[in-house]
């Protein structure tokens, strides 16, 4: 897949425009890995500043370490610099990384694990400083987000509602064929309850495209939306569905189980990331 057809997060778009001001700075004939490197790490996501300032993680000492190539690069939307063969390698194994993972946004953390994968990360960071990136920065987080004052906000997404006994079947067959059965157990668990606390997002057809649940111990999730039915505000709405009804029993806080992507529930909810020293 080409990257001008890729759809990126906020915070990807701002590491890529980085990168490009990184190869501007340098003066690189070409946008090198390095540059992709540093705008990864300059991005301001706090997963990323976490694992810098708990590993030591310096962009000044990456610029000092990092030594001037002289390559040819070719043209690779939407850069605006001729890139390097192996910064196009390392976008399109990005893409790889996002498709394996069934998402449809490509985010930093892609990016990152396909720099340090190829070895472009070597030189320029520790192994300490790349397994701290590797397991705080490339990784799902728990999230919080409190209830307090906590308001439904209105919905794009209309077709939502609690999961009956009769959706069952079709709900254990919907993540058995889109989630490669991932999460079947868990929901046959909260189906096995007199009123389980899931939702589901149906079509015109009244099939299955997403759903939702939370526990009663006041974590949020699993949460997943039908692949061709990303970006139409079905995983928000559904996201919302669950929170207002926890608010309803009495919650004040919920726990985001294993969020991914992060930067989805900061814009749908105001959550946030829980350091590690916290968890």
């Amino acid at each position: 897949m080409d990257l001008k057809n890729v759809k990126l997060t906020k915070q990807m778009a701002r590491a890529l425009w980085i990168a490009e001001q990184e190869c501007a700075r340098t003066r690189s004939k070409c946008l090198l890995p390095v540059h992709l490197l540093i705008g990864c790490l300059d991005d301001g996501s706090f997963p990323v500043k976490e694992s810098k300032d708990k590993s030591g993680i310096g962009i000044d000492s990456i610029r000092s370490a990092a030594k001037p190539q002289d390559v040819k690069g070719v043209s690779y939307e939407p850069f605006h610099f001729p890139v390097s063969a192996e910064t196009k390698q390392v976008m399109e194994v990005s893409i790889g990384y996002m498709n394996s993972y069934n998402q449809v946004y490509l985010n930093e953390g892609h990016v990152l694990k396909s720099l340090m994968a190829a070895g472009h990360a070597s030189g320029l960071l520790t192994e300490e400083q790349q397994q701290a990136l590797l397991s705080i920065a490339v990784v799902s987080r728990d999230m919080r987000m409190t209830l307090s004052g906590y308001t439904m906000r209105s919905l794009l997404y209309q077709n939502i509602r609690k999961v009956t006994n009769d959706d069952g079947k079709n709900l254990l067959r919907f993540i058995e064929d889109e989630f490669s059965g991932k999460w079947v157990q868990s929901i046959k668990t909260a189906l096995s309850h007199t009123q389980p606390a899931i939702f589901i997002a149906t079509d015109s057809s009244d099939k299955i495209v997403g759903f939702a649940a939370y526990k009663t111990n006041g974590y949020f999730g699993p949460m997943g939306v039908a692949l061709s039915r990303r970006s139409e505000g079905i995983g928000e709405a559904l996201l919302h569905s669950c929170l207002d009804e926890m608010r309803l029993i009495g919650f004040k806080e919920v726990i985001i189980d294993q969020a991914g992507p992060i930067e989805f529930y900061e814009r749908a909810c105001n959550a946030q990331v829980i350091p590690i020293n916290k968890l």
